[in-house]
């Protein structure tokens, strides 16, 4: 404070010339009672904790108290000047540092002047009393012009104190705002350690969760990278599933239609052959008729061989009758020649007879073995019609088989073209949902390159990971030529 802004300090308090010749008498008085004062007020320090602890050892207490003393003495040694207002300045500073709050300082003030008035009043060597009480109250306002110095330089180093904190914390918040995040708050006074402390406690809890969203950011980077990719890989594999469905779909509908006409076929190749086994069976009744007609013809021959055999035997009897006949007539002699003519052309008739047998049986037996023959061939074709009817059974029981199981087919396959063209439906749906997911990752990629970014422009701790850039890698299929 300046020399004329002290002066008017001093005229603001009252003093006078006057006063300041009541100084030397008050400074006896000073001499010979303060000392007890401030031990009395040092005895109470040291009764509180809390007060005791802003002096560090008792050493130093002594050297506040001797310098308390010295600064009353000099202070009532003469007359108020700038070198006593440094002193007072000085003692303001000292409070504001070890943290003396002004209750405590007014207090002590109060408790030492309420020590030394009675005594100053009672003091016998200041007469009249008059002069005592004048005293008294030039030591009150000289007390109340110490203590305003010296909260002034308390208030001033606090208000002092408090800008430099705001400077710093404007500073660390103005770096915060920045982006940088890496450096620390600078050290603040004793009182504002807890500000410090919770500042450099955000800070790192806000650096380690930039730390953390950085390595997140970088990872989402990467795997959105990755399911874009992947997307972008399915979405080829889909195209190429869906491609391979439509081809299955139109192939699995031509082998449907061709297995329904083979089925088709099959039904008139099995309709054919039942006509044909049934023509087959007429065929071998034609053909049992015809063995049945052919064993009456054999009967038959076999009767006219009987009856050529009884024509045979007559003829034979005949003959001998004849020739009987002959031998008589020639016995008869003339007599008997009308007869012997006759005899002899009826033994010519029985051996034309005879001869006439023997040629009709010899073509009877003849004609019976054709007959035999025939027969045999017409029965060993009957069996060979049985034969051919129940292989025509065999291959119309096969060919039936062949319907069925060719309309089954059919069945089967058309079942197999109706999934088969769901599935076309569903992959169609699926490559749809896939090109969504697809540019949804793409979108996702972007946003994690946005915020990698964004990120990227704090400035962090040494050793924070720094943002991971996203390497893509190659798709694996390439997409199916149209």
């Amino acid at each position: 404070m300046s020399v004329p802004i002290f002066s008017d300090k001093l005229a603001r308090f009252g003093f006078t010339r006057a006063h300041y010749r009541l100084f030397p008498a008050i400074r006896r008085a000073i001499d010979a009672h303060a000392p007890a004062a401030l031990d009395q007020l040092y005895d109470r320090i040291r009764a509180e904790p809390a007060a005791a602890a802003m002096f560090g050892s008792q050493a130093m207490m002594d050297h506040a108290r001797a310098k308390q003393l010295e600064h009353w003495q000099a202070l009532f040694g003469g007359e108020p000047d700038t070198h006593y207002e440094a002193r007072a300045t000085q003692i303001g500073h000292v409070h504001a540092r070890i943290g003396l709050s002004p209750t405590w300082y007014i207090s002590s003030y109060a408790r030492v002047l309420d020590h030394l008035l009675p005594r100053l009043l009672r003091w016998s060597p200041l007469r009249p009393l008059a002069r005592r009480r004048a005293a008294a109250a030039l030591l009150v306002r000289t007390a109340l012009l110490d203590m305003d110095v010296a909260l002034a330089a308390y208030f001033q180093a606090e208000q002092a104190a408090r800008k430099d904190v705001t400077d710093k914390l404007g500073r660390a918040l103005d770096s915060l705002a920045r982006g940088d995040f890496a450096t620390p708050l600078a050290a603040l006074p004793g009182d504002y350690q807890a500000l410090a402390s919770d500042f450099e406690a955000m800070r790192r809890r806000v650096c380690a969760t930039l730390v953390e969203v950085t390595g997140a950011a970088g990872r989402i980077a990467i795997g959105s990278g990755e399911i874009n990719l992947a997307s972008d890989d399915l979405s080829r594999r889909t195209e190429q599933q869906a491609a391979s469905l439509e081809e299955t779909a139109a192939a699995m509908e031509q082998i449907t239609a061709t297995v329904r006409e083979t089925a088709s076929g099959a039904t008139r190749a099995n309709t054919v052959v039942r006509d044909t086994r049934a023509e087959a069976e007429q065929s071998g009744d034609v053909v049992r008729r015809a063995v049945e007609a052919m064993g009456g013809i054999e009967r038959a021959s076999h009767e006219i061989s009987d009856i050529i055999s009884v024509i045979d035997g007559i003829a034979f009897q005949t003959n001998l009758l004849a020739l009987n006949a002959g031998v008589e007539a020639a016995r008869a002699g003339d007599a008997g020649k009308g007869f012997a003519v006759v005899a002899s052309e009826v033994r010519a008739l029985a051996q034309r007879s005879a001869d006439a047998a023997r040629d009709v049986k010899t073509k009877i037996t003849a004609s019976t073995d054709q007959v035999d023959a025939g027969v045999g061939l017409v029965s060993e074709t009957g069996q060979a019609l049985e034969r051919i009817i129940a292989r025509i059974a065999e291959i119309s029981a096969l060919v039936g088989a062949i319907a069925t199981s060719a309309d089954h087919q059919a069945t089967g396959l058309q079942q197999v073209n109706t999934a088969v063209a769901e599935m076309d439906g569903v992959t169609q749906q699926n490559a749809a949902m896939v090109e969504q997911a697809t540019a949804a990752a793409r979108g996702l990629a972007e946003e994690a390159e946005a915020l990698t970014r964004r990120v990227s422009t704090f400035r962090l701790d040494e050793g924070a990971p720094a943002a991971v850039e996203r390497q893509p890698q190659p798709a694996t299929t390439q997409r199916r030529a149209a």
